[in-house]
């Protein structure tokens, strides 16, 4: 039986869970949480590097500790941020996706290449910002640089592995080409960016080393470092079980990540339009989806009314969302004011502000911004899922959920009738189970995801949510959607 050691770092906490295979079921136990706290470096928010290493040291003690010795790690994050090394040495602290710098040179992209141009040569929706205006800044940086590194490899080559990128993070960078799985060198050429720099790319369940001794001088096992499918999204995909015939997703968390596995990308001008991004999944498929802003909007406003000393935990909010129903208002939460929102945290005035330009009552209390939060997220969801599949063509019999939003039954419930198909709740730690398969794979214990999700299958608790035909008003959900639609950006 091998012991693999899942760790997931994400914008505010950092978990590590232990996996294995015994008896024919897939278990996961947590062993160690921490903070990630982010700092601000020469007004740049980055990073804390050393902090992460410490406390995935920690963590790896305390596995040895919980569970016996380790003999797999992997390492997944949130998307896009990356580190340059010369002679193995860090040349600045890595910027946090959140410093409002990284975005602040698109409007110069653009006038190079078209947004649709870049599109069509990578199959990522967005241009290649943060790190055009990093090697901008940082351009003695760039030219000592002799590889840039991921964020997740980045903490692996402290830990001790070799410093190269796995594909599904390559992805995120912007200028990675998802049909050739290589960087897009023509993409590069215009927009004049560097690619001397751009590492050595290798798909999920690579090795890349074992950690050293001199950083973890007390962990008495020598674990394997493994490439997981890095990109926390594309690990959380691992574990769900999805087929060829029901290939749709909701992933649930910060952002929410709506989207179909295919086995091809669908780089088309139409799917730039719908809009659409490609992204790398397991076992050779291929993400297409589309990111909104997700559970972080309640939060922030959870945030800001416990602070202000009002309604905040939980329970009494969606009890209280509950009694208001989903009825107006809508927002749309990939408008640009809320996408703002989820980097500032003024997402409250960015309601108030929203309903009165589309002519909408202003929620006001705890419970009916709740609610008008969830139902938003659930219409938006839906229309994204229904949208990616009549470009595709095809359709399901149900859609698949995971991540933090399994645990909030009224979401599920709204999802499950704004999408009209049932939905299927479970993993609730669907990016450790994923990063976890990848490393029981990598140690022969599977074959592929495919199995993988099989035991997921069989031993994660899943719950199936009905679709509903009308709210509790009458008003019925197609009605909601569509009304959504209607909304202005």
């Amino acid at each position: 039986m091998s012991v693999a050691l899942a760790i997931d770092v994400g914008s505010s906490t950092v978990t590590l869970q232990a996996g294995t295979i015994e008896n024919g079921r897939l278990s996961i136990e947590a062993v160690h949480r921490f903070p990630n706290r982010t700092v601000n470096v020469d007004g740049r928010h980055v990073w804390d590097i050393d902090a992460l290493v410490e406390g995935i040291v920690t963590g790896l003690e305390r596995a040895e500790a919980q569970v016996g010795a380790v003999d797999t790690l992997a390492i997944d994050s949130t998307a896009g941020d990356f580190g340059l090394l010369a002679d193995d040495d860090l040349l600045y602290e890595p910027y946090f996706y959140r410093d409002p710098d990284l975005w602040s040179t698109m409007d110069e992209l653009a006038e190079r290449m078209p947004d649709v141009e870049m599109f069509l040569e990578t199959g990522y929706h967005g241009a290649p910002g943060p790190y055009h205006y990093q090697t901008r800044r940082h351009g003695d940086a760039f030219e000592r640089a002799d590889t840039l590194v991921g964020l997740p490899q980045l903490l692996c080559s402290e830990l001790g592995g070799e410093p190269i990128t796995e594909e599904s993070f390559a992805t995120t960078l912007r200028v990675f080409d998802i049909r050739s799985r290589s960087w897009a060198t023509n993409l590069l050429d215009r927009l004049d960016l560097p690619s001397d720099v751009l590492p050595r790319v290798e798909p999920a369940g690579a090795s890349v080393g074992t950690v050293d001794e001199g950083v973890a001088p007390n962990v008495e096992s020598d674990p394997t470092i493994v490439l997981p499918p890095s990109h926390d999204t594309a690990s959380a995909v691992g574990a769900l079980p999805l087929s060829a015939a029901n290939n749709a997703f909701l992933c649930t968390g910060s952002w929410f990540i709506p989207g179909l596995e295919l086995s091809e990308p669908v780089v088309t001008e139409d799917a730039y339009h719908t809009p659409a991004s490609n992204e790398v999944g397991v076992d050779g498929n291929v993400r297409f989806l589309h990111n909104i802003p997700g559970f972080s909007l309640l939060e922030h406003c959870r945030s800001r009314w416990e602070s202000e000393g009002r309604t905040s935990e939980y329970e009494p909010l969606l009890a209280a969302a509950e009694e208001v129903g989903p009825d107006d208002p809508l927002i749309d939460v990939d408008a640009a004011a809320f996408m703002d929102a989820q980097f500032d945290g003024g997402v409250e005035d960015a309601i108030e502000s929203y309903c009165e330009r589309t002519d909408q009552p202003v929620p006001r209390e705890e419970g009916a911004i709740t609610s008008c939060l969830l139902t938003s997220l659930a219409a938006k969801s839906a229309v994204i899922v229904e949208d990616l599949l009549d470009l595709v063509g095809t359709e399901v019999e149900r859609v698949h959920l995971g991540g933090g939003g399994v645990r909030n039954e009224l979401f599920c419930r709204r999802f499950a009738a704004a999408v009209g198909l049932p939905v299927h709740a479970g993993p609730t730690e669907a990016t450790a189970i994923g990063n976890v398969l990848s490393q029981l794979q990598y140690a022969g214990e599977i074959d592929d995801f495919a199995e993988g999700r099989e035991y997921v299958e069989a031993t994660a608790d899943m719950a199936v949510y009905e679709p509903a035909n009308e709210n509790e008003d009458g008003e019925t959900w197609t009605d909601i959607t569509e009304r959504l639609r209607a909304l202005p950006p």
